[in-house]
């Protein structure tokens, strides 16, 4: 654990400050200020558990059950605040009774298998975090966890099978991803192109599972299969840049550099604000791109300026 907090303050500045000081003059402070602010004091929850300050993490648990109610999402965060705090009789409690209102979502079992976990009960955590992937097979750490558990214990080939069963249920994608990435790590290119594809088409958002997708197959070193995806299921309209900007980097390495900035700069158009200079950043950072970009821009004035003679001369033809 840091001795230092790093957190934005209200001018947008990066302040780093001493465990001891922000726990005197930064919680209470943000506490009082959002205390009637649902979203805000929810964010500012997180960050209490991220940076493990228990004790005000659990007041803040508790304001946000007034305020929202026994719903899931504040009946899990009041859960894993205790578990961070390793109260996990009280953890669950709280996870039973949500299991209780809310029968459908896998998220309780999951926590409820890190908690069997942590006390030593192996097989009751496997059981019940199988449980929940069969619930909900999207889960994002309850699959890592399951996927873990399998690896650490060599039985990849029983995973796949397990894997497989999962994809089978209905709105799965995320098991689908686990099996490209076996099959990527086991070079089986065509195996996980396949299991790629069919995650990114049985995903209800796209977005998340292309830059994902992506950023994997560049890290691996497979650039023309990401160009692959990206003509695909890739549109300049994404809110984020970074799967364009894995897009970019595959076309740059295969020699398209001038189809790189093209996409870059029509991309740019409709990133938000906040996101548009990025893309200049991106593009300084590529040797000649400013002069590719300036001998493009020529190139289209050149050809502006032979369709305007042309259309002179033809004016003049005909007026002749």
């Amino acid at each position: 654990m840091s001795e230092f907090v790093s957190f934005t303050n209200e001018f947008g500045q990066t302040i780093d400050m001493s465990r001891e000081d922000y726990l005197k003059k930064v919680i209470p402070h943000n506490l009082e200020m959002y205390w009637d602010k649902k979203e805000k004091l929810r964010d500012f929850a997180m960050e209490l558990v991220k940076e493990q300050f228990h004790e005000q993490a659990a007041i803040a648990a508790d304001r946000l059950l007034e305020l929202y109610g026994p719903i899931e999402s504040a009946l899990m965060f009041r859960a894993v605040v205790h578990m961070q705090a390793r109260e996990f009789d009280r953890a669950k409690a709280i996870l039973t009774d949500c299991l209780e209102r809310f029968p459908t979502p896998g998220t309780a079992c999951t926590n409820l298998a890190k908690i069997y976990s942590f006390e030593g009960d192996e097989a009751k955590a496997f059981e019940t975090l199988n449980t929940g992937l069969h619930k909900d097979p999207n889960q994002e750490n309850g699959l890592n966890m399951f996927v873990e558990t399998f690896l650490s214990a060599g039985k990849k080939e029983e995973l796949k099978e397990r894997l497989k069963a999962l994809a089978e249920k209905e709105g799965a994608w995320r098991p689908q991803l686990h099996l490209a990435r076996l099959a990527l790590t086991g070079e089986n290119l065509l195996k996980a192109m396949h299991w790629y594809t069919q995650a990114i088409e049985g995903a209800r958002d796209r977005l998340e599972i292309v830059m994902t997708v992506t950023g994997e197959l560049g890290q691996a070193g497979y650039v023309y299969q990401l160009i692959q995806i990206c003509e695909k299921y890739w549109t300049p309209d994404f809110p984020f840049p970074y799967a364009g900007f894995n897009y970019a980097n595959a076309l740059i390495a295969t020699d398209q550099k001038e189809k790189a900035i093209a996409i870059l700069r029509t991309m740019q158009e409709h990133l938000p604000d906040n996101y548009k200079p990025m893309v200049d950043h991106f593009l300084l950072r590529v040797p000649g791109a400013q002069e590719a970009e300036a001998a493009a821009a020529q190139k289209v004035a050149d050809s502006q300026a032979v369709d305007a003679a042309t259309k002179k001369s033809w004016w003049k033809f005909w007026n002749s």
